[in-house]
């Protein structure tokens, strides 16, 4: 009874079983949570670029050249850093314009012209130049009349964990829609500069 009694006050090693037991709780925490922020940044950083190239595209003029589009283009790996979108992701900048009868509303869209960046195998959700678009896929009055524009980025990206501790998904994917300030610009002017189709 008096060794009972002396281990019931005894509180020698009550810390390290307590730390036995909480520590595999707060690693699992710490390697969620590494995985977690990386996944946070990697789509603010997709977001960002889908949204400044779209941005950038429609601040021009009619009149945009193959030179100045390649060069937007290759803005969005600067904009992705530390990302290496060119090699984990892919960017399809569609133009969506209105066709149907001058000074009216489009009775249908239909691709005008498409441009790509980055080796990732994806598919777009608008099909190729000359494609016919869906009504359901253009947002509320954004192309109200007949040849109005509509640029859209989409930028997907094949996203891998630090630790891959727990399953956060591999894909991200943003999409931006705007319209030309400036001009219609439905056809991409010829020059010196290589095009970057999409295959």
């Amino acid at each position: 009874m008096k060794l009972l009694s002396l281990l019931k006050r005894c509180h020698r090693g009550v810390i390290s079983i307590e730390m036995a037991l909480v520590s595999p709780v707060i690693i699992m925490m710490i390697l969620a949570s590494a995985d977690m922020v990386s996944f946070l940044v990697a789509n603010q950083k997709i977001s960002r670029a889908s949204y400044t190239i779209s941005n950038l595209i429609t601040q021009m003029d009619e009149g945009l050249t193959e030179s100045q589009l390649s060069d937007m283009m290759l803005s969005l790996g600067e904009v992705s850093k530390p990302l290496d979108l060119a090699a984990d992701g892919r960017a399809t900048v569609t133009a969506i314009i209105g066709v149907g009868t001058d000074g009216s509303a489009p009775t249908s869209y239909q691709v005008a012209w498409q441009r790509c960046y980055g080796s990732m195998n994806s598919t777009n959700n608008f099909g190729s130049a000359g494609s016919v678009v869906a009504t359901s896929d253009i947002p509320e009055n954004m192309i109200v009349m007949t040849s109005q524009v509509l640029v859209v980025t989409e930028v997907v990206y094949n996203f891998t964990p630090i630790i891959g501790f727990i399953d956060i998904g591999e894909r991200i994917e943003y999409l931006s829609y705007f319209r030309p300030r400036r001009g219609s610009i439905e056809n991409i002017i010829p020059d010196s500069a290589s095009t970057t189709p999409c295959s």
